[in-house]
């Protein structure tokens, strides 16, 4: 039976469709913020399989497609609210993850990857804890600095974040974000961050609600909004995260918003109307046979959407 989860994706879809124009990305982002999944929606994602194709899901929810509104309509509302704050061009930043790189040459992989147009080099970190997945820490940030001048953005997706920074800030990291839902004090820990020299952000989990970072946005460098589950290998880009995009670049529009986990150039478009501007990618930059390109492609694509 239909009901307002189905509307929900269905309109999020046709947003996510729509080919915005530059002057409407406020209004845009302010609509698209407007619908964030409920409970409901999850259920019905499991049985969608996740399709980011609007006609496979009307396929499947046909009456769900016809009482959803459409782009046009979503987006004349949004301009009749006031379309939320005006959209601030931010620098448009390319991250590979090295965690796709071949570590037997780590050194001359992230080399390459900046000569390639990379703006920084992003790292992730995890407990085997926090998420299931063990991974690198600080003595290979350590190692790495001694071979490279790039930014260093390290996501730590470990269970007590705060006590590695020291560590992370003697190895040279550029950045430190650390999960939301890992800390009890978030305040605390970003000031910590800042005092140990580095930039601070916070990651959400695909599940946890956008509103829970709003408080800590004016004090950080950037918020990452994980668009796969943190931890897990090869999964579909979660398109139903997109309005926590919108919803932080409505809200807070000089923050830097990355997206982390799915993103590749036939995902990226959808990041970057969204508000993203910092672009994590894996297996969408280190896996191709054309690297350079593909962050050609990302970067082309945000800095259509407004970044410089």
């Amino acid at each position: 039976m239909t009901d307002t989860a189905d509307n929900v994706l269905a309109e999020i879809l046709n947003l996510l469709e729509y080919e915005v124009e530059k002057k409407d990305l406020s209004a845009y982002r302010y609509a698209l913020a407007g619908l964030a999944p409920t409970e409901g929606s999850q259920a019905i994602l499991k049985r969608t399989g996740g399709s980011m194709d609007s006609k496979a899901f009307a396929e499947k929810f046909p009456d769900a497609a016809k009482k959803a509104r459409t782009a046009s309509e979503l987006l004349e509302a949004a301009k009749k609210q006031d379309g939320g704050a005006e959209s601030k061009a931010k620098k448009a930043i390319i991250c590979p993850s090295i965690l796709s790189a071949d570590f037997a040459r780590l050194a001359s992989e992230c080399s390459r990857m900046v000569d390639l147009g990379a703006d920084f080099l992003h790292v992730d970190v995890m407990d085997g804890h926090f998420v299931p997945n063990l991974t690198i820490g600080a003595p290979v940030v350590k190692s790495l600095r001694k071979h490279t001048k790039s930014v260093l953005d390290c996501h730590l997706m470990v269970s007590n974040p705060e006590q590695w920074i020291p560590d992370f800030n003697k190895a040279g990291a550029d950045t430190f974000c650390f999960h939301l839902e890992a800390v009890s004090d978030p305040l605390k820990v970003i000031k910590a961050i800042k005092q140990n020299g580095m930039k601070p952000g916070i990651a959400l989990k695909p599940d946890t609600p956008v509103s829970k970072v709003f408080p800590y946005c004016e004090h950080l460098h950037h918020v990452l909004v994980m668009t796969v589950e943190p931890g897990f290998g090869g999964q579909k880009f979660m398109w139903w995260t997109m309005p926590k995009v919108a919803g932080i670049c409505a809200r807070f529009p000089s923050v830097n918003i990355q997206v982390d986990g799915g993103v590749k150039t036939h995902t990226i478009h959808a990041c970057s109307k969204a508000g993203a501007n910092m672009i994590v990618s894996g297996s969408g930059i280190f896996g191709v046979e054309d690297p350079g390109k593909a962050m050609e492609i990302m970067k082309t694509s945000v800095c259509s959407q407004g970044a410089a």
